[in-house]
């Protein structure tokens, strides 16, 4: 059973897509990346941005995605398949 939780990482390429928002209110895309490295000071000046204290970051371990909270705001950097050809429903 407990290998059932277990997510299989999705083969191919990888975007790292930044986004903003408030919760219940959705949310903005800031921007897409092709490494994480590459988004880190984008994903810091975004975090910043937050008018209220943070009250939550954290990371996933087991996506690498991370995440800041503060008040009702919210920034995440999380990684996404990069979809190259037609995919058959």
């Amino acid at each position: 059973m407990q290998e059932l939780a277990h997510r299989q990482q999705p083969a191919g390429p990888i975007v790292w897509v930044l986004s903003t928002g408030e919760d219940h209110e959705g949310g903005e895309v800031l921007g897409v990346y092709a490494t994480k490295d590459a988004a880190k000071g984008p994903f810091v000046e975004a975090a910043r941005r937050i008018p209220f204290d943070l009250d939550k970051a954290w990371q996933d371990e087991e996506s690498g995605a991370v995440h800041a909270h503060g008040g009702c705001d919210w920034v995440s950097l999380e990684p996404h398949p990069l979809i190259t050809s037609a995919q058959l429903a």
